[in-house]
């Protein structure tokens, strides 16, 4: 029997206070959703393992701190990263317009050798919040914004009632 090789990729999180970040994490690692808030202090990590293929993957998935306060502490935590999620509250115009904020940050602190083509992902999280009357920011602006910046583009709920 061959032996699989392990490939570890790390995945950062990152998004305002109060996006769901954490419970983002907590949904696709552990399959569990709280709907009380805790806000995240520094930084926490979660680690999935994932097979594709014929390769398996162990995802270092880090949850940062989303208040200003902590992000003097991105570079620890960004350096050697292999993908962004860059998260905003569907419900909260200011998170998303502030998404352009945290890619621009985290490119300055991780300095990844290729700037230009490192993965990012976006995340709209909570269309489930109040039926999607709340919403607004609608899928149409978040389109435009992710074909602007080629970043992929999805969006979420985690309260899998």
């Amino acid at each position: 029997m061959a032996t699989r090789r392990r490939m570890l990729l790390k995945v950062i999180i990152l998004g305002d206070s109060g996006v769901g970040k954490t419970s983002l994490m907590n949904q696709y690692v552990n399959k569990r959703f709280s709907n009380q808030y805790k806000a995240t202090i520094g930084a926490d990590f979660l680690t999935k393992e994932v097979q594709i293929d014929d390769r398996l993957f162990t995802l270092q998935i880090w949850d940062t701190a989303g208040q200003e306060r902590f992000q003097s502490l991105g570079v620890a935590f960004y350096r050697g990263a292999d993908c962004c999620v860059l998260v905003y509250d569907v419900n909260v115009t200011k998170s998303f317009e502030k998404l352009n904020n945290w890619r621009e940050e985290f490119l300055l602190q991780a300095s990844p050798s290729d700037p230009e083509n490192f993965p990012f992902v976006v995340l709209g999280n909570k269309i489930d919040v109040d039926g999607g009357n709340s919403r607004t920011v609608s899928i149409l602006i978040t389109s435009c914004y992710s074909l602007l910046l080629p970043l992929n583009l999805f969006c979420t709920v985690i309260n899998f009632i």
